[in-house]
């Protein structure tokens, strides 16, 4: 059997550092997050211009762009979409375009969303009775039982006295009824501008609606509430990682040192943020953090490491721009490390499951973020 012979060692540190700092574009990359994406809960808002559509969007994801125009991407000529939150999407919401708009014909668009949602969130104004349009929209939805269904009733401050309020409720309710030929459950919301007494009515009831409404939202959400509490363990325990990585900077920028030094205060790192995340740290710990982060992985780092300290040694090259290179990637590596380590710990601590993909995205992303900002302006 034949083997592919050894590159280069200089020149494989360099296509690892390029793919870390510039991530090549893939066909297959591409079609995975665009699969990924498809699968996500996508909340269709439907109601009459004016209904509040924006103003629920910008409340549920608390991104004050919605007017939105910016975020919105187009889904068909006069609907768009709005992934939250934009990079790493746990639901989307689809916002038609008002009903009764002069001169707006919605068939084409409504058919292509009601293929493309998987719960609807029906907006109707409490001061405004007149629903021909959205009636209209709702029709064809009737034979639809599957699509699970929200009645939003806002602008509840229209209206002042409770008992005009209560009718009006009660009144479009009906008709949403009616066209839709089965109950649904229905909220009432009111969302006024900052400084009011009360500006969110009806918010945390609207949430909870929503999650009843489908629970493969529920579990995105959740999931996601789980990357906020990661995050924010992380940034809790931030100094003192940029602490360990000015350290191995600091060792790593003479010759000979480094090879024994920055391991050591890598090493280190990992015991102190045990301790911080009340993890215990042994070999055995050790080990699993290494065998799941991979050894094909480590061994590219470690190349990477053995490459930069031998470059030290070269004349002049070695003591100025080498020594200032291995110091900037060592800084880096010990960063992402030990962002790697908090997001393993506190996965561990938390009873969760420390996946290989996830450590070593971690690893890279942190790995990138602090080496653009080495890069020269």
């Amino acid at each position: 059997m034949t083997t592919e012979s050894p590159e280069p060692q200089r020149s494989r540190f360099r296509r690892w550092t390029d793919d870390l700092v510039n991530p090549r574009a893939s066909d297959e990359l591409a079609a995975a997050l665009a699969k990924q994406r498809e699968t996500i809960p996508m909340l269709w808002l439907l109601g009459k211009t004016g209904a509040g559509k924006s103003s629920v969007i910008q409340r549920l994801t608390g991104d004050t762009r919605a007017s939105i125009g910016n975020g919105f991407e187009p889904c068909t000529r006069s609907a768009d979409a709005y992934d939250h939150p934009a990079d790493a999407p746990v639901m989307r919401f689809l916002d038609t375009r008002g009903l009764g708009e002069t001169g707006y014909e919605p068939d084409a668009d409504l058919a292509v969303c009601r293929g493309r949602s998987h719960a609807l969130l029906i907006l109707t104004r409490v001061d405004d009775s007149s629903q021909v349009d959205l009636l209209s929209a709702l029709s064809p939805l009737a034979r639809e039982q599957q699509l699970p269904a929200l009645h939003v009733h806002t602008a509840l401050h229209a209206l002042e006295s409770t008992e005009a309020r209560q009718r009006a409720i009660a009144f479009n309710r009906e008709q949403i009824r009616d066209a839709l030929g089965r109950d649904i459950p229905q909220v009432e919301i009111d969302f006024l501008p900052e400084g009011d007494p009360d500006p969110d009515t009806g918010l945390e009831e609207l949430r909870n609606a929503i999650l009843d409404l489908v629970p493969a939202l529920q579990d995105a959400l959740y999931a996601s509430d789980a990357r906020n509490a990661e995050h924010a363990a992380f940034l809790a325990n931030r100094r003192e990682v940029l602490g360990y990585a000015t350290a191995a900077a600091a060792v790593d920028a003479l010759p000979a040192i480094g090879i024994v030094g920055v391991p050591t205060v890598q090493g280190k790192l990992l015991h102190a943020l045990a301790a911080r995340y009340q993890y215990p740290w042994d070999r055995r710990v050790a080990q699993e953090f290494l065998a799941v982060l991979g050894s094909a992985f480590l061994y590219r780092y470690g190349l990477s490491f053995l490459g930069r300290e031998l470059a030290k040694f070269i004349p002049v090259y070695g003591q100025s721009a080498g020594a200032a290179a291995a110091a900037g990637i060592s800084f880096a590596s010990t960063y992402a490390l030990g962002r790697t380590a908090c997001l393993y710990l506190y996965r561990r601590s938390t009873g969760a499951t420390a996946d290989r993909a996830s450590l070593q995205n971690a690893f890279k992303e942190a790995f990138r973020e602090q080496r653009i900002k080495d890069e020269p302006r």
